[in-house]
């Protein structure tokens, strides 16, 4: 029988500016199908570096390991690009797990089925067998333990021939620890073309699990295979001595970054180009309603504020007393209806919609939720781009458009309250300058407002994200891009049409 894994001349290495930190050479190995492996080694020796280079979940924006040697999975290279073949073979329950928190446990299972091209009717037999026969109805309910039982049950969707676990017992107590890993092996006893790898520290609760044990050799940067029984030695997590090794210099290491960086917002373009028919409708309309019904009050509140103090500054400060007040309402209309309230709506709604929908996708990608969902072959494009741009363009308009109409409500009280000015007669003067073409220029500037500031929002969330702070940077940068995206687009936009 084919092994599931061939290491020949294997190498791993994380690159860094001016140096190389090598965590594995000239592996040669066969891992067997069928088993049910543990996966040990000292922390920071290159465990869950491999598990991402197998579950080809390699960061693209940043320079990835550098890989050499073969490393095959079903005779499938996989120094390289990940073969897509592989994605339907190979599952991964990462360490936070990565359950999408805005879905129900049961639509957690539901989505990997339908990724895995399965009858979502399976999703409650795969929580029974995981021991969620009868789950919260919100995620977020659920315990540590209850977590972790979910994650294994959305794994197996797929029915994958590689499961590759990332400390499924991590923060569990030794009951709680042992019931996952009997759960993990019985869910691989079901399936026998299965190979399971499991990277822990916690031995004792997959004691008698086990068909052997993979350990990196920290001093020797070397992979082995031991019997079940193996127990591991100070040896294992001695690090090893830094030879020299070859390197690119520090100046190329951040072209290199540079450049990807680049070619990742190009990317994010075509991708939000390329994927904008909506997958997931339902997707696309929660995000839609949220994005128009958030901020319209918000962006109300504030057209009308902007709308009366415009009309009353400018009637009670006439210099003629009186005079030429239908020529100051025409002035006031056209400049408040095409530019100011358009602009300041736009600032508001980005104001108001993107810090959270950064703040959304750089949690989901700090707690995996992102890697799981390409775990599952659901596209994050499909599942978060899409949506935000669809929500974004509609969203924009409608509520600029709200804003607008805030503002020529209050101006109309303002012109009455200041000069006693009818609603007929301010209206024929407000707008008397504002025609069809005034409205199609501030839904065109709002649209290509929304577009631009949803894929900056998209691309800065979804970047690295390895610590809370990195969350918070994006969050303020998304802001702030997106806020210099509208004014640009409305001052550009203005100037070419009206100027």
């Amino acid at each position: 029988m084919q092994p599931a894994l061939i290491f020949r001349k294997f190498g791993l290495a994380h690159r860094r500016p001016g140096s190389e930190e090598v965590l594995l050479l000239d592996v040669d190995l066969e891992v067997p199908t069928h088993g049910f492996y543990l996966f040990i080694g000292a922390s920071g020796g290159g465990k869950s570096s491999l598990l991402r280079v197998l579950a080809g979940l390699v960061e693209t924006r940043e320079p990835p390991p550098r890989l050499s040697g073969e490393l095959l999975a079903w005779g499938e290279s996989l120094v390289g690009d990940h073969p897509e073949s592989l994605r339907e073979k190979v599952a991964a329950i990462l360490q936070d797990e990565g359950l999408l928190d805005e879905l129900s446990p049961r639509e957690n299972v539901e989505l990997a089925l339908r990724a895995a091209d399965r009858s979502q009717l399976l999703a409650p037999a795969l929580l029974a067998q995981a021991g969620l026969n009868d789950p919260p109805e919100r995620t977020a309910q659920l315990s540590g333990g209850m977590r972790k039982r979910l994650a294994v049950a959305r794994a197996l969707a797929s029915s994958p021939q590689l499961l590759l676990c990332d400390e499924p017992t991590a923060g569990l107590d030794a009951e709680a620890a042992r019931t996952i890993a009997t759960l993990l092996r019985e869910a691989h006893d079901q399936d026998e073309g299965r190979t399971t790898i499991v990277i822990t520290h916690d031995l004792a609760a997959f004691a008698g699990l086990t068909n052997g044990v993979l350990v990196i050799d920290r001093s020797a940067r070397m992979l082995r295979l031991e019997p079940p029984d193996y127990v591991p030695t100070t040896a294992d997590a001695k690090r090893p001595a830094m030879d020299a090794v070859s390197s690119e210099p520090a100046a190329m290491h951040w072209l290199r970054r540079t450049l990807l960086q680049v070619a990742a917002i190009g990317e994010t373009g075509l991708e939000s180009v390329r994927r904008l028919p909506p997958f997931e409708l339902g997707q696309v309309v929660r995000t839609t309603l949220r994005f128009a019904l958030e901020p319209a009050l918000f962006v109300a509140l504030a057209g009308g504020v902007i709308g009366g103090l415009a009309t009353f500054f400018a009637l009670r400060n006439n210099p003629i007393h009186g005079g030429f007040e239908s020529a100051l309402l025409t002035g006031t209309g056209k400049v408040a209806t095409a530019v100011l309230v358009p602009l300041l709506s736009g600032f508001f709604f980005t104001a108001r919609i993107v810090a959270g929908a950064a703040a959304r996708l750089g949690t989901m990608k700090r707690t995996n939720q992102i890697a799981a969902l390409q775990m599952m072959g659901v596209r994050p494009a499909d599942y978060l781009l899409t949506p935000l741009v669809w929500a974004m363009v509609i969203a924009m308009p409608l509520v600029t458009l709200g804003g607008v109409m805030a503002a020529a409500l209050a101006a109309c009280f303002a012109a009455n309250a200041v000069s006693g000015i009818t609603t007929i007669g301010w209206a024929t003067a407000y707008f008397a300058t504002v025609d069809a073409r005034d409205i199609l220029v501030i839904l065109a500037k709002s649209t290509l407002s929304g577009y631009l500031v949803a894929i900056t929002c998209y691309h800065l969330g979804t970047g690295p994200k390895r610590s809370g702070a990195e969350v918070g940077e994006a969050v303020n940068s998304a802001i702030v891009i997106g806020m210099a995206l509208v004014l640009t687009v409305h001052a550009l936009m203005t100037f070419v049409i009206y100027a």
